[in-house]
């Protein structure tokens, strides 16, 4: 018994460093990696860059993800309300005859819309989260393809509204500070607002939240709306990115988000959902595809990859909080 005790007792200075460090040095030995494979390709400035341009989207919908998950809920429709939002803002354009400038506000408040709506009928239902959010994203899906006839739009749009996404500070572009801002913001709301803890006190232990007198309701739509305006900013980004609408706008969005908010739970030991650490995971993603792409990997690897990754942490995150050392 006292050697048993002994050895995990030795055991936990490793297992704590890991839980700690071990995330951001895979990170840094990948990095590591395609720099040595491909330096004058991968270890170049403007493929730093440009990994930061491609993180962008994920850390918008990673960081709105990051709220709904604080608060202890999921949404599974977030794709389909990026189709939405991208919709809204193209037909501003096309068939309003409006600026770029009305369809970026249009496309922000269609995501907060179809957020504060995800999280109005979570607060109602008893039912699970995941069931609802489905059923709505469907729904999203519907209207869009109804708004647009399911087709591609690329006529129509307003020059402005294109190059949003070519502007450019110190070679940058918009889109990385736009992901910037509104990490900051949810972070700054998070971390350091009464409401940010109301968030949080709701995902630990809803019951001890009711009895509270907190209002769940508000809390959570409020955490969906985050969401929201994580989905309508990224929307414009990829609709001005194609400078069209495409009815599949949302496809592929789903699983990068969750695997940077899964990610960011083990950086740091953090053990709970962070914007930092979320930020952190997109920026894994980019910078594996690119790695991937420029070594000539097959296109499957990374998604392989990427719920590999997923799957370990949940496991590593399981076993930590069961008391496994």
């Amino acid at each position: 018994s006292g050697s048993r005790r002994s050895a995990v007792a030795r055991r936990r200075p490793l297992a704590d460093f890991v839980e700690r460090w071990g995330t951001l040095l895979g990170f840094a030995l990948m990095i590591a990696a395609f720099w040595v494979a491909e330096p004058d390709t991968f270890g170049t400035l403007n493929n730093f860059k440009a990994i930061l341009d491609q993180a962008a989207v994920t850390v918008l919908l990673g960081v709105g993800l990051t709220i709904v998950l604080a608060v202890g809920e999921f949404d599974l429709s977030f794709p389909y309300s990026v189709g939405l939002a991208s919709g809204v803002a193209t037909l501003m354009m096309t068939d309003w005859g409006l600026g770029a400038g009305v369809a970026v506000v249009m496309g922000l408040v269609a995501g907060v819309g179809a957020g504060m709506v995800a999280g109005l009928v979570v607060s109602m239902q008893r039912a699970s989260s995941f069931i609802i959010t489905l059923a709505i994203g469907f729904i999203w899906m519907g209207v869009a393809d109804a708004i647009t006839g399911g087709q591609t739009i690329s006529s129509g749009l307003s020059e402005g509204f294109i190059s949003i996404t070519d502007h450019r500070v110190g070679g940058i572009t918009l889109a990385v500070f736009v992901a910037l801002g509104f990490s900051v913001l949810a972070a700054a709301v998070l971390r350091a607002t009464v409401f940010g803890r109301y968030l949080q006190s709701v995902g630990s232990n809803a019951e001890a939240a009711r009895l509270a007198g907190l209002r769940m309701a508000r809390i959570r739509t409020a955490a969906f709306a985050g969401l929201g305006i994580g989905v309508g900013l990224s929307a414009v980004i990829i609709t001005a990115r194609q400078a069209q609408f495409t009815p599949d706008v949302g496809q592929g969005l789903f699983l990068q988000p969750y695997v940077a908010a899964f990610f960011g739970m083990s950086v740091l030991g953090a053990r709970r959902f962070n914007v930092f650490g979320t930020v952190i995971g997109a920026l894994f993603i980019g910078a594996l595809q690119t790695g991937l792409i420029i070594v000539g990997a097959a296109s499957w690897v990374s998604e392989v990859v990427q719920g590999a990754v997923l799957l370990v942490i949940l496991i590593v995150i399981a076993a930590r909080r069961a008391g496994w050392r």
